[in-house]
């Protein structure tokens, strides 16, 4: 018993700094911004989103404010949390950017994401508490009762919760790997590429069914903000889409076909970062176009 109170006093100090810091993406988007902050733009997704995209370029170019609000290592069900974590805030967009994955083009597996735990300064928030809730698995699972028993999720990802917490006590503005903007980028070496992976342009037959993008569009809807379904570039990998339904689709999968571009098949490097900028941009700029009142 006296551990556990010990352990609960010293994982409320360590929440406290963490939930006040910018150290994770969902909290430094709460401390950042005024509540009701408005965007012309928001940028979801995993990695993928992160780093191909400078949402400073865009707007710069487009005399437009956006935010990149990807997270590395999640899937769809995770970047749909993050995108009601935004509205949920109190914050809105006209656009919202959702950088889709071949992965998630049809369906989305109901489970944890490695960084989910980024969430749970706010496992009180309904949106959060179900999210855990239905993703998690297992017979003990922390971040379930994360908000009744802190100590348990404050435990198990000890490095990521406690001991971050207490760092942010020191630094409570430091982001974690990304900018005062959201984003990211990976340098100009080229680490994943042998000459096997040095292939003709792969064409992939892509449908958009995932029942997750129907139910995040009519969300969005009611928060008065247009879905945009953006496809970065691949390497030597393009999409060829069979059904779009009623979805605004930017498809960008193949048009950097030089691996000088790449970090990794995935993920462009800093250098493939700025054609990309340019070219969503360009795309980008005729939707606000057609879309503005």
């Amino acid at each position: 018993m006296v551990v556990l109170l010990f352990g609960s006093a010293l994982t409320w100090i360590s929440g406290y700094f963490l939930k006040k810091s910018y150290f994770y993406k969902p909290i430094f988007l709460v401390n950042h911004f005024p509540k009701d902050s408005h965007f012309d733009y928001l940028i979801a997704g995993s990695s993928r989103g992160l780093t191909t995209v400078d949402t400073e370029e865009v707007d710069q170019l487009l005399g437009l404010k956006g935010i990149n609000l990807s997270m590395d290592d999640t899937g769809l069900p995770s970047q749909i949390l993050m995108i009601k974590h935004f509205f949920e805030s109190g914050h809105s967009a006209s656009f919202s950017v959702l950088t889709l994955d071949y992965g998630h083009f049809e369906k989305s597996e109901e489970r944890l994401n490695d960084n989910d735990y980024r969430f749970v300064s706010y496992s009180d928030r309904p949106y959060v508490r179900e999210y855990f809730k239905k993703n998690e698995k297992g017979i003990i699972r922390p971040l379930t009762l994360s908000k009744i028993l802190p100590v348990f999720a404050f435990s198990y990802y000890n490095l990521e919760l406690f001991w971050t917490g207490l760092f942010t006590m020191i630094k409570p503005r430091y982001t974690n790997r990304f900018d005062i903007n959201g984003n990211y980028s990976y340098p100009d070496l080229a680490f994943g590429f042998e000459e096997s992976m040095k292939t003709t342009m792969k064409k992939n037959l892509k449908s958009l069914k995932n029942p997750l993008l129907s139910e995040l569009e009519s969300y969005l809807a009611g928060k008065g903000s247009k879905l945009i379904i953006y496809i970065a570039p691949y390497y030597n990998s393009s999409t060829e889409l069979g059904n779009v339904g009623n979805f605004t689709v930017i498809d960008h999968s193949g048009v950097l076909p030089s691996p000088d571009f790449f970090f990794d098949r995935d993920h462009v490097n800093s250098k493939g970062k700025k054609k990309a900028t340019v070219l969503f941009t360009e795309s980008f700029r005729g939707i606000v176009n057609t879309f503005e009142p």
